[in-house]
């Protein structure tokens, strides 16, 4: 029930229109939370200097007996019970506004998993989720997680191993984009500086939902979203490839030297820039194994028509 929801009875239990029924529900939650019942009684006890000692007692009575569930009652004149609202009132708003702003904040605060440049990082969610975030990656998700929709947002790229839950489905935000799951393993790359959300299947059964797309994935598919034109486009892959960097390789398929770079870059958390306009539109196919990132632009030499020297902590890509 929305917290909200109590508030308002209490506001109606000082102002003496709250039914029988209402009692009991705000006595349960009264007696189920244990800053109420103090807050709800020190409030009674400091309110002396205003009330007749008597006649506080009477009040305090009163409410004890409503709120703790005894079956005698007393009877108060409804001018004494106008008099404590007026006194209580403003008090009790404002301890619920600030309960209620308090429960909110905690409830929003997102939970954060960041791996930083030149790392990885590994987490098991409340589900039994793992998730694999690769370098310069971030995964968040709310304290509600798992209450009807286990949903998590994603800025980078991470490797799901969902665990099953029917009731519950599996949710990757990543801006307008969904990818919606029960339980499978599923590849996504969504770095805020590619042009291209990437989703591959590796098992099981995928929805990815953009604006009013969809599309049901199986395995072995890739998707592609791209973020500026909003089309997707559908083809067929090895999906193994694309957990290699889990493992500390690189998978690249057709892929532009400007984008392998700016992968190498997180990696290794090295700065590389292009000394040609030409070399950011070269391609490249193939597993590059860890190793360095000198390692790395070697093999990229082999088949691609450039070379690197070292500007102090910068690497200049040239061509030959």
């Amino acid at each position: 029930m929305d917290k909200t929801y109590y508030k308002e009875l209490i506001e109606k239990y000082f102002e003496g229109n709250i039914t029988d029924d209402e009692i009991k529900e705000l006595s349960g939650w009264i007696k189920n939370d244990r800053r109420l019942q103090d807050w709800w009684e020190d409030e009674f006890s400091r309110s002396d200097t205003d009330i007749n000692p008597i006649l506080r007692d009477k009040l305090f009575a009163r409410i004890k007996e409503k709120t703790q569930g005894k079956e005698k009652k007393r009877t108060i004149r409804p001018n004494y019970w106008r008099w404590v609202a007026a006194m209580l009132l403003p008090v009790c708003i404002v301890f619920f506004t600030y309960y209620l702003i308090d429960s909110s904040r905690t409830m929003e605060a997102p939970f954060v998993v960041k791996a930083n440049k030149g790392d990885k990082a590994t987490i098991e969610l409340p589900d039994g989720t793992n998730v694999v975030l690769n370098s310069a990656s971030q995964l968040s998700y709310l304290n509600n997680f798992g209450e009807k929709v286990r949903r998590v947002q994603l800025n980078g790229e991470a490797y799901f191993k969902v665990a099953h839950d029917e009731k519950h489905p599996f949710v990757v935000q990543i801006g307008d984009l969904e990818v919606k799951v029960l339980g499978t393993s599923f590849n996504v790359s969504a770095y805020e500086d590619s042009r291209d959300v990437t989703v591959v299947l590796l098992e099981g059964k995928v929805g990815v939902y953009v604006q009013a797309t969809s599309h049901i994935m199986k395995p072995g598919d890739k998707i592609e979203y791209n973020k500026v034109t909003h089309k997707i486009t559908t083809t067929q892959v090895h999906p193994s490839d694309y957990i290699e960097w889990t493992k500390g390789n690189m998978y690249f398929e057709k892929e532009s030297l400007e984008n392998i770079m700016k992968t190498l870059s997180r990696i290794y958390d090295v700065e590389i820039r292009f000394d040609s306009g030409k070399l950011p539109k070269e391609y490249f196919t193939g597993t590059i194994p860890a190793g360095g990132i000198q390692n790395a632009l070697n093999i990229l030499m082999l088949t691609s028509p450039f070379y690197y020297e070292m500007d102090g902590s910068v690497i200049v890509l040239k061509e030959k």
